[in-house]
């Protein structure tokens, strides 16, 4: 999710003989959400990655891919710094709060690193006023982010470190004008369709749906819906420099990463249906690229397409709440299928060993494997699993009883502490979730309780951040 701004940046990050990398950059206020890729092939960056993972050997590669996820989210964890967060470029001590956002989905998803992922949530919430600021308003894509991670963490997202986010959210919907609807004051040339579904999303976790607020929700759908082009794809913003017609080897046109981001917004609303759906799913498999995975652009006659981690594991998500399989024939390539593609990208040397590489760059690259983890754990946002521990008011001598709730497909009932430490004198039950016994200690104590749960196969992860005072 290389995105959400106002603005983009031209950046070479890379020009050598063999290669020329053009990464265009949204940056709203910090905010590093994936918005374009677009790289050339080079053989340089091959020696770096998976060797049969660029050829059809592995076509019928399916998800998960725990073992790469879990290789990844180790590399990521390290990344954090003793406090929690992610360093910005240039610094060791001031946070980058859009890598630090991200990152706590990717090892949530992943469930390698609780630790690091309870820690970077600390940052969020104690910065979350200066994340979401952005010119003065409230950036639509910066709190549906915190919002994703709120819920994933088991935390409530109307209580984000004293701040209402899904209030503030609903708050930047758009009410009059061509953009009735839309997310969000700023400027949507370059992320439009991208915020709206990453909102819509968000919303769908926080359970704002078209049945709790009706008029909310259809208006942002309808303008979404509006930005469809005929192709079935979307871009970032309909303009007469970026029509639906527009050329593709002149960045002009619909794109993957808006496409996939609206189509998952769609999708976690329950609005996914009908033409709107075949058409969208039809244009990600006329983009896609040979060897199974996509870039920013599509793949076009005139315009050939080159994949790259960060849009391969984008799409692959929204094939995922689009009910799609990635490793179905439907996606399979001559140089094989999005799983595999993205396979391709994992570091296999140092630096960054374990780490997704790409295109061009030395090394692990942050972002790209803040966003390939929960690709390759096969799953979509809104995650799909939230523990809730319900508990009274504890206190020392007093026998005490809580209860546990998981919604989502794949509860399991295999609860543990993953973090943190229950109030002395109680203890967990692993096959039901219950903390029971009888308190000895006052305090306040603060864990994270989580719901390990198998659904074909994947490896979901459900959190509560849970605190309970124990009274004297």
């Amino acid at each position: 999710m290389r995105g959400l701004a106002d603005r983009v940046t031209t950046q070479l990050e890379q020009d050598t003989p063999s290669m020329i990398v053009r990464r265009l950059l949204a940056t709203a206020g910090g905010v590093g959400l994936a918005l374009a890729v677009v790289a050339a092939p080079t053989s340089t960056f091959a020696s770096t990655v998976i060797p049969s993972a660029r050829s059809g050997a592995v076509s019928t590669t399916t998800l998960p891919q725990a073992k790469a996820a879990a290789s990844a989210a180790k590399w990521l964890g390290n990344q954090l710094t003793p406090t929690g967060f992610i360093p910005a470029a240039g610094s060791s001590t001031t946070p980058s709060l859009s890598d630090t956002a991200n990152t706590i989905l990717a090892l949530v998803d992943d469930g390698v690193d609780p630790s690091g992922a309870e820690a970077a949530l600390g940052v969020m919430e104690s910065d979350a006023n200066t994340f979401v600021d952005n010119g003065g308003s409230d950036d639509a894509g910066s709190l549906a982010l915190l919002i994703l991670d709120a819920r994933a963490m088991g935390i409530s997202p109307t209580n984000f470190g004293g701040t209402n986010l899904v209030t503030r959210l609903l708050a930047t919907e758009q009410t009059t004008g061509s953009n009735a609807g839309l997310f969000g004051a700023q400027d949507p040339t370059y992320d439009g369709a991208y915020r709206q579904g990453l909102a819509l999303a968000a919303l769908a976790a926080a359970g704002v749906t078209s049945t709790t607020s009706p008029s909310a929700i259809s208006s942002a759908e309808g303008w979404l819906e509006g930005q469809q082009c005929p192709d079935g794809g979307w871009t970032s913003y309909i303009t007469p420099a970026n029509p639906c017609n527009g050329d593709p080897a002149i960045y002009a046109g619909p794109d993957t990463n808006s496409t996939a981001l609206a189509i998952e917004g769609l999708a976690a609303q329950g609005n996914l249906a009908g033409s709107a759906k075949t058409a969208s799913l039809a244009f990600l498999a006329t983009a896609q690229d040979p060897d199974g995975g996509w870039g920013y652009e599509p793949n076009a006659v005139g315009a050939p397409g080159f994949s790259d981690p960060d849009s391969t594991s984008l799409v692959i998500q929204a094939l995922i709440s689009a009910g799609q399989s990635p490793s179905a024939a439907t996606w399979s390539r001559s140089g094989g299928n999005p799983v595999s593609c993205l396979l391709g990208f994992v570091n296999t040397k140092s630096p960054g060993k374990g780490g997704i590489a790409f295109p061009g760059i030395s090394g692990a690259d942050l972002l790209a494997t803040e966003q390939a983890i929960p690709a390759l754990e096969g799953v979509a946002f809104p995650l799909p699993l939230t523990v809730t521990l319900v508990a009274g008011s504890p206190r020392v001598g007093v026998a005490f009883t809580s209860t546990t709730s998981t919604t989502g497909a794949g509860s399991s009932q295999k609860f543990k502490v993953v973090g943190g430490a229950l109030p002395p004198g109680l203890k967990l039950k692993a096959t039901t979730g219950v903390i029971s016994g009888t308190p000895t200690t006052a305090g306040s104590y603060t864990f994270l309780l989580q719901d390990t749960s198998a659904t074909a196969g994947a490896f979901l992860n459900g959190w509560a951040k849970v605190t309970l005072a124990v009274a004297g």
